[in-house]
């Protein structure tokens, strides 16, 4: 059941990521004063998320898979 609420808090992070990385390019396209250190920051730190968050969605996946495995195959579980 715990990876229903990895698989949800992964999303999360990956559109949390999605959100700084197009806040970032938005700091280095403004014509007027561009924003080039800020800017890489937040998306150092958004890639950062990002990953994160297709960790845990893949650890919910593995999860998910290997639950249903023991069921099937008659395996008990330790």
């Amino acid at each position: 059941m715990f990876f229903w609420i990895r698989e949800i808090a992964g999303w999360s992070l990956i559109l949390l990521a999605l959100y700084w990385l197009r806040l970032g390019i938005q700091l280095i396209w403004d014509l007027e004063s561009p924003q080039i250190i800020q800017a890489s920051v937040i998306v150092i730190a958004s890639t950062a998320v990002l990953r994160a968050g297709v960790y845990l969605i893949r650890l919910s996946t593995t999860s998910r898979l290997a639950s249903q495995f023991v069921k099937t195959s008659g395996i008990r579980e330790a």
